[in-house]
């Protein structure tokens, strides 16, 4: 037991640490096997995930780094110039997009929470949101409507509700084809406060419901501009307000959910 509690003070995970006996060393033992486990499985954790955020932040670098080297040849015309600029600029984005994810993401896992509930209306946050995608909706094809049963009211943060919301209605937009539906409404049911986003894409398989809301997961054959940590965030944001964010999908429907608490006054009622 000494032994192995040296081996994992020094860093190494490998090794088990076997347990004899039923007596009170034994059952030590067995406690410290469990930790070594845990430890292995966060270790192996870390590992994956800065090579996941090594390859995000590799890729729109070496597509800057092409860019620019192109956009040095003197012989270039301007048609082309202009295309390498916008290439350019949506890779800027792309790395903003991925440093703001990673902020959020370390802000999360440090406890340093931004949070502010209060009595939020769902009905015109829905609103709002669709009237700001409505631009990209039509760039894309895609029908977008609103579907609101009832007015309701939960207790949330703002601004970490709107994010969310933005996370689901661009997941929505990018990951369907053209000319399919999607819609973004509010209701209220079994005592919560839903914000909802729904399209008519091809689903998710059921067996990866889940682990789309895993860190730097993407579904087989989606788009590389994504990160994968878009749901995640959704989630632990929602999760940290008293909510959640959970899936419903076949072929032809998805249904994201944004469960949250109502408002204390709505409650009462």
């Amino acid at each position: 037991l000494e032994r192995g509690a040296d081996t994992i003070a020094a860093g190494s995970l490998v090794q088990p640490i076997e347990a004899e006996g039923d007596d009170e060393v034994g059952q030590l033992a067995r406690s410290f096997e469990r930790m070594r486990q845990r430890l292995a499985q966060l270790d192996e954790a870390r590992r994956e995930f800065i090579a996941n955020a090594s390859h995000e932040l590799r890729t729109p670098i070496f597509a800057l780094s092409g860019s620019l080297e192109l956009l040095s040849e003197e012989e270039m015309d301007e048609a082309n110039r202009q295309e390498f600029l916008k290439t350019m600029r949506a890779q800027v984005d792309r790395l903003n997009r991925l440093a703001t994810a990673l902020l959020d993401l370390s802000r999360l896992d440090a406890g340093k929470l931004d949070l502010t509930p209060e009595p939020l209306g769902l009905v015109p946050l829905a609103e709002s949101l669709m009237r700001e995608f409505e631009a990209a909706a039509e760039l894309s094809e895609h029908p977008l409507s609103t579907s609101n049963d009832a007015e309701t009211i939960a207790e949330a943060d703002e601004q970490r509700t709107l994010q969310i919301g933005r996370i689901l209605l661009e997941n929505a937009l990018v990951h369907t084809p053209r000319g399919v539906s999607v819609s973004i409404g509010a209701a209220q049911e079994d005592g919560r406060s839903l914000l909802i986003v729904e399209d008519g894409g091809q689903g998710i398989p059921v067996d990866q419901q889940e682990r789309i809301f895993e860190r730097f997961f993407r579904l087989e054959g989606e788009k590389s501009s994504g990160s994968g940590l878009g749901l995640a965030i959704a989630r632990e944001w929602a999760r940290r307000m008293n909510g959640d964010v959970t899936v419903n999908s076949r072929p032809g429907a998805t249904r994201f959910v944004l469960s949250l608490p109502l408002a204390k006054n709505e409650e009462d009622d």
